[in-house]
């Protein structure tokens, strides 16, 4: 028992000095003192419990309790302790509850868990069943350091220490823990098993291009043997090499070179053959896919009249290596190449300049049916750049043909007009914009004198004039052909007017990411991801690995975003490899199913999503890839602790360092004695006592 005082000193000593006066003034104004002692006895004691309250007096009671310590033990419950011939099953779980018996018999309380890819607190009731995809050994160190476990003497974990979920060995943190014994089970060496542990190969090449592909193929377990390794597209059979894996633990790096002759996704096959006592074959071969490209994109350019916007058109797309084109020009009636070319020829994407005019709208009034059969069949995307010759009936029938119309009426072409970005514009091209300062004021200003309807559309520029806003640059899209129309007929201003300044190539920053996206269908893209095999077993890492068609898409942070059924679950950064040009991510496959991820990048404040796929995660095979004791770290696991790691084979020597132990806690209450109702209903009790001794007195 304690306690404690409030003590406010002006307050403590202004009771005392009244308590003193009226104690004197009940003493002197007293002729029977003796008569009067019980009273000024009572009032006093009552005065003087009441300043004494006035102090705020704490009385603190304490309680001492004894009780057990408890002991948690944990057992691993993985595939991969299922494989183990030493011991097995039987052997495994009637070892168990020998152990539990004879702390039983030394009354020593003992909790028992089991743990595969999460922690089981209801294992030892559910069947004791092992065979569990992975083993996550984290969660056992978060359940041990919760709070629940603060009163328990120590933890026993019997394990292989395959870990291959959550966090490593080594990387857990163990201080001020309570002693953790390890049992440790498998054999030292592990079981034979042949893998292709990864393929590292372009997510996406160039027709023509060669790329080099490298599989590792590992190995665990004692091996000495020569294998084929082989790459096949299709039936076809691309490549065979032959290593020799000796020792233990081999990893072998196997190289092929390819150089695919067709467009488009193509898929391969590695298989490595395996061997007569592999405890696992499904891991010998593994499925790819690598996009095709095209090496060069065609072009036809008609020209119905001469104009200033057609060198600027040629200027632009000269600066793409990928691009050649045709032009057709018509003069005096005749076209400079044969249009007979145009009508066999296969392209890309047609660019109207300045076209149909006067001198060509009847021929090509009478072409539009063809014509629109033509880019449909050949997947031909459109690019109108209207100059001031336009022949506005058929000019509007080809403009129909992408679902566009101009309003009426035409506006007149009186004055040049301010113009700007749109937010479409970093939507679709985020990466380019970067390039292009988007807050200027000083854009040259240009004339339009079409006002196109942007229902149908998606407007990248656009004119803000009087009462209406037009729009300058437009695209649309119809699957799988895709449009392009730039309302000025003076496109040359742009381009005259930033020259010998800071926007010198102003022009081709703002065309050629827009005619990229013309020469590409729509299932082309500007990033292309890969996981680097076909499929995953639960426990194992998933790697991605993603490459940028243009050399600029390279100075980005991007991000790979993991969902399991729409729920966000990993959100790891890419790292980009700048000699092989290439970005990789990686996340655990937590557990059996479907996983969707999209890959995001980010540049200044614009972010896009540049990809989206899934991996296919399989029931856990991958701790069969391990079937061995990893000792090494798990005794270092447990000395860390002031604990132990001892053999299965010995186990019963560890039961000796486990004996009952008893702890003793106290607890302490305290009492705030003036908002005690006991207290005030004594204080009330003697103010009572003295009234009754006072009245039977007659002093009252």
């Amino acid at each position: 028992m304690q306690f404690e005082l409030n003590l406010y000193d002006q307050l403590f000593w202004l009771s005392f000095i009244l308590w003193l006066s009226i104690v004197y003034i009940f003493v002197k104004g007293t002729n029977d003192i003796k008569n009067l002692k019980s009273i000024i006895f009572l009032r006093v004691f009552i005065l003087g419990l009441i300043v004494f309250l006035f102090l705020e007096p704490k009385l603190f009671l304490s309680k001492s309790y004894k009780y057990d310590l408890n002991w948690n033990l944990y057992v691993d419950k993985s595939l991969s302790m299922s494989y183990h011939t030493n011991p097995s099953v039987g052997s495994l779980l009637s070892g168990l509850d020998e152990i539990l018996i004879k702390l039983k018999n030394k009354k020593v309380g003992v909790k028992t868990y089991g743990f595969g890819s999460s922690l089981d607190t209801n294992w030892i009731n559910n069947g004791r069943v092992l065979g569990d995809g992975s083993t996550n050994i984290g969660d056992v160190f978060d359940h041990i350091k919760s709070n629940s476990n603060k009163k328990n003497s120590g933890s026993i974990i019997i394990t292989d220490g395959q870990v291959n979920l959550g966090k490593e060995i080594t990387t857990i943190q163990t201080e001020e823990l309570s002693p953790i014994h390890i049992l440790g089970v498998g054999n030292k060496n592990p079981l034979v098993d042949v893998s292709i542990q990864s393929i590292e190969a372009p997510p996406v090449i160039i027709k023509g291009e060669n790329a080099e592909l490298e599989v590792i193929v590992s190995s665990s377990g004692e091996i000495n043997q020569k294998l084929n390794t082989t790459l096949f597209f299709g039936k076809k059979l691309l490549g065979s090499k032959i290593i020799t894996l000796s020792g233990k633990g081999i990893q072998e790096n196997v190289r092929f070179m390819i150089s695919p002759d067709h467009l488009g996704e193509m898929k391969y096959k590695v298989h490595v053959n395996a061997l007569p006592d592999e405890i696992n074959i499904d891991n010998n071969k593994q499925n790819f896919t690598i996009q095709v490209l095209k090496d060069k994109y065609k072009i036809a350019i008609i020209t119905g009249a001469p104009n200033f916007n057609t060198q600027i058109l040629k200027k632009v797309l000269k600066k793409n290596s990928k691009f050649s084109f045709d032009h057709f020009v018509l003069q005096s009636q005749e076209y400079t190449i044969p249009l007979k070319k145009f009508w066999d020829t296969k392209y890309d994407l047609i660019i109207f300049d300045n076209h149909p005019v006067e001198a060509n709208s009847n021929e090509w009034k009478s072409y539009l049916r063809v014509f629109a059969k033509k880019i449909l069949s050949q997947k031909t995307s459109l690019a109108i750049i209207p100059g001031y010759d336009i022949k506005k009936e058929v000019f509007n029938s080809y403009l129909n043909l992408m679902d566009i119309k101009v309003e009426e009426p035409i506006i007149e072409l009186q004055s040049e007009s301010m113009w700007s970005f749109t937010s479409e514009w970093e939507s679709f091209f985020p990466f380019e914009s970067s390039e292009i300062d988007k807050q200027l004021f000083d854009y040259p200003p240009l004339f339009s004198n079409l006002n196109i309807d942007p229902t149908n559309g998606n407007v990248l520029a656009k004119f803000s004039l009087p009462d209406m806003e037009v729009p300058l640059l437009l695209i649309s899209e119809k699957a799988p052909l895709r449009f392009m129309v730039w309302s000025s007929p003076d496109l040359n201003q742009l381009y005259y007017k930033t020259q010998n300044t800071e926007h010198e190539d102003f022009t081709t920053k703002i065309l050629k990411p827009v005619f990229s996206w013309l020469t590409r269908t729509s299932n082309e893209k500007d990033f292309y991801f890969r996981p680097n095999k076909n499929s995953y077993q639960q426990g194992e890492q998933v790697s991605i690995i993603g490459k940028p068609v243009q050399k600029n898409m390279t100075a980005f942070d991007g991000y790979i975003h993991v969902y399991n059924n729409d729920s966000l679950i990993n959100n790891k950064k890419l790292s980009y490899n700048k000699e092989k040009g290439v970005y990789t991510g990686n996340f655990w496959a937590s557990e059996p199913g479907n996983l969707d991820y999209d890959i995001e990048f980010i540049s200044d404040e614009n972010s896009m999503i540049v990809s989206k796929g899934s991996v296919q995660i399989q029931e856990s095979q991958v701790e069969l890839n391990k079937i061995y004791l990893n000792k090494l770290p798990l005794k270092k696991l447990a000395e860390s602790t002031n604990g132990t790691f001892t053999h299965w084979e010995e186990r019963l020597n560890l039961l000796k360092l486990i004996n009952k132990e008893i702890d003793e806690e106290i607890i302490q209450s305290s009492v705030v004695l003036n908002k005690s109702k006991i207290i005030i209903i004594f204080i009330l009790c003697l103010l009572a006592l003295e009234w009754l001794i006072r009245r039977e007195r007659g002093m009252l």
